[in-house]
């Protein structure tokens, strides 16, 4: 296993995941803006909930990136590898770890973003169980992905 590959992979995933942090918490700022600020009669009955559906797909669908970030990564990162099961556990262990950090920069600067129209979308205690399930997907897939990338490097 190489730890310079390990970090790499995890701090690029840091990085990548504050970018899509703040564009997730800019959309769903203008969504709430666009659902509930100027909302009237009806629509602003059910703003609180369009809100938290918002809120709720944006954050999936910024943890479903994660993966395809762990296969391009791992294809990268496992090219420089010697082995095949070096790339599997570098590849894995920072696809897993990268995936992490990402879910939870994601999810805290979506959470950090919401407005008094969002008292019904999800909190960080929330999405810690998909925040897991993306990180143990994006590890596997790193994996994957890191052995193809040692036997094509």
């Amino acid at each position: 296993m190489d730890g310079n590959g390990v970090g790499l992979t995890a701090a690029v995933f840091a990085v990548v995941g504050a970018g899509v942090g703040l564009v997730a918490a800019a959309t769903t700022g203008w969504a709430e803006a666009a659902l509930a600020t100027a909302a009237t009669g009806e629509t602003a009955r059910f703003a609180p909930v369009f809100v938290a559906q918002s809120y709720l797909a944006v954050t999936a669908a910024a943890l479903a990136f994660a993966p395809l970030i762990a296969g391009v990564l791992g294809v990268l990162v496992g090219s420089r590898a010697y082995d095949a099961q070096g790339a599997a556990a570098t590849c894995g262990l920072g696809g897993g770890l990268g995936a992490l950090g990402y879910g939870f920069v994601v999810v805290v600067l979506v959470v950090a973003s919401q407005g008094e129209a969002a008292t019904q979308a999800h909190g960080i205690a929330d999405a810690f169980g998909s925040i897991l399930t993306t990180a143990v997907v994006a590890a596997v897939v790193g994996a994957v992905a890191g052995v193809l990338g040692s036997v094509t490097g």
